[in-house]
């Protein structure tokens, strides 16, 4: 019981680590790269996890962030971020929206739709369902890479949360939800968006700082996919 209950708090943190690193860029983030505190939380969160690879990627991201001043590294994210995310138009290197992502990947014609989408429409069901919406929702779509993140984060809290108050069954119930949300939302694009961020952050004059952190989110995708496969008995 202590085992599993320390695996969903780290894995509810590491998806929370990942949803901030993928929202629009603030100084607390640029501060927290900086001084490697991203690098020492998420280390922290595999050890909950049992996750004992990924300490050589976290050492490149080191490498990457911290010899830099804050401000100026903010700067650079905010550019890089506007260049690869938020292109006027339908031309987006990366579309950071579920529902937009897919459209483009799977080469359908057209101009992408950012609300009232069937994917979009279908991860705020997942998310009613769980008792939960975005704050900003009425503004932002709901199918975003930083609200999916932390939505899994919400779900796998909401396990350590059952876990640690004795009440299996219902651990077992927001296990389900993770399992299913994984399957029919995370899954069919957040493992791409990450490549697909790899492959266009070199090609702009900013924003090679998210092709490090799209490494990471990589590497955390990994570790939720294994612990969804363990919960699917």
């Amino acid at each position: 019981m202590e085992d599993r209950l320390l695996a969903a708090v780290g894995l509810a943190d590491m998806c929370e680590i990942a949803s901030v690193m993928l929202a629009f860029p603030t100084p607390e983030l640029a501060a927290a790269l900086s001084e490697g505190i991203i690098s020492e939380d998420l280390m922290g969160c595999f050890d909950d996890a049992d996750v004992h690879d990924g300490g050589e990627l976290l050492e490149a991201v080191v490498t990457g962030f911290a010899p830099r001043n804050p401000g100026d590294l903010l700067g650079s994210m905010r550019r890089g971020y506007s260049l690869l995310y938020l292109a006027p138009g339908g031309d987006v290197p990366v579309w950071p929206y579920e529902s937009p992502f897919c459209f483009v990947a799977d080469g359908r014609e057209g101009e992408p739709s950012l609300f009232r989408s069937p994917r979009q429409i279908d991860v705020e069901r997942h998310m009613r369902e769980a008792g939960v919406l975005p704050r900003d929702a009425r503004t932002e779509p709901a199918d975003s890479a930083w609200n999916e993140f932390s939505f899994m984060s919400y779900l796998y809290g909401q396990v350590a949360k059952a876990l640690h108050e004795g009440r299996e069954d219902d651990a077992v119930e927001w296990s389900g939800r993770i399992v299913r949300f994984w399957d029919e939302h995370a899954s069919k694009w957040l493992p791409a968006f990450m490549v697909k961020t790899v492959e266009e952050a070199p090609k702009h004059p900013y924003g090679a700082e998210y092709g490090y952190l799209a490494e990471i989110g990589s590497l955390i995708l990994d570790v939720v996919r294994d612990d969804v496969d363990s919960r699917r008995g």
